[in-house]
């Protein structure tokens, strides 16, 4: 996916010369993506597991860990979320800057 959304930005004319940041509340992922000796024990994931080694590889991704408090990815993925992180979540979304001024 972000292969696809990488191409269409540049088809629009949207310069990309940075790699695309992919976040990661899982450690052993983040492991598995950026060590080459690190080994895969999971054969349902060797597809994408060399798909995302090689986006590294050639710098069309860079995979970081992220603290799972901090992951807004669990706000649409998991519906166990407490009130206060929910809408601490909702709030970074839908983040106003009060310096913008509204004629």
């Amino acid at each position: 996916m972000v292969e696809a959304l990488r191409y269409k930005l540049r088809y629009f004319g949207v310069p990309i010369d940075y790699p695309t940041e992919v976040l990661c509340d899982n450690k052993s992922v983040v492991t598995n993506s950026s060590v080459p000796a690190s080994t895969l024990n999971k054969r349902h994931n060797a597809i994408c597991y060399h798909r995302m080694r090689e986006a590294q590889a050639c710098g069309m991704i860079q995979v970081l860990w992220i603290e799972g408090k901090n992951n807004l990815a669990d706000l649409f993925s998991k519906t166990t979320i407490a009130g206060d992180t929910m809408w601490n979540f909702v709030n970074q979304i839908f983040y106003k800057s009060d310096s913008v001024d509204e004629d």
